[in-house]
């Protein structure tokens, strides 16, 4: 009994998930009768864009479709990144964008499985990501100790700074994190003569927003 039970829960998951998936997977008919959003107004940041539209009078209409397709390819085609499902409802944030970087934007109204018209493509741009640091400098301070020394960033946001190291002309690598805006140093003991390390420094936003890389500083031991 218990195990007739327990696969009916598994059983009942399944369908539930299932139904689920399908759900987010809807595609819709089209009713040119509905009415389309109007008046779709974009707030770009770095890693967001933030739209407001006029409000929606049609009785009928159940909520608002999003699509977006990226500016930089050819193809125009779009892809629904969000549903609205409520038709009082004037606004939406997209938080899947990257900074610098141009997307486009068409919204529909939806009803009853029947979707409108989509509004004309919107096209906007994200804002620049943070300016790079400014100044990084690397010293040898012993015969096997390399430190570096740079500018800190000047917007209060910037949190961490990620440290790359490029060994004899190779790859850039990870090499550590510092913490907080004003920390401006990092000593790199991992280091040994003979050889030409080249140095960067990426600052860090709260929000893991990374700016531009520095300059590169070179020093050979």
């Amino acid at each position: 009994m218990k195990k007739s039970i327990l696969i009916l829960w598994v059983l009942s998951l399944i369908i539930f998930n299932g139904c689920g998936a399908v759900k987010g997977l809807m595609t819709y008919g089209t009713d040119p009768s509905l009415n389309t959003v109007r008046q779709v107004h974009a707030l770009p940041r770095m890693n967001s864009m933030g739209f407001e539209w006029k409000k929606i009078e049609d009785q009928r209409i159940h909520g608002i479709n999003i699509y977006r397709g990226d500016a930089s390819q050819d193809t125009k085609s779009f892809e629904r990144i969000g549903t609205v499902g409520n038709r009082y409802a004037t606004h939406f944030v997209d938080t899947h964008v990257q900074p610098d970087r141009t997307y486009r934007y068409t919204f529909s109204t939806f009803a009853f499985g029947k979707e409108s018209r989509r509004s004309a493509p919107l096209e906007v741009r994200t804002l620049p990501s943070f300016s790079a640091v400014s100044f990084v400098k690397a010293y040898k301070v012993a015969p096997s100790v390399v430190k570096l020394l740079w500018k800190p960033h000047a917007d209060p946001s910037i949190n961490t700074y990620i440290v790359e190291r490029l060994v004899d002309g190779a790859e850039w690598k990870f090499v550590s994190q510092v913490q907080g805006q004003l920390m401006a140093e990092y000593i790199d003991t991992f280091v040994r003569s003979g050889h030409t390390y080249s140095y960067r420094i990426i600052a860090q936003s709260y929000d893991k927003i990374r700016a531009y890389p520095s300059q590169a500083t070179k020093i050979t031991l």
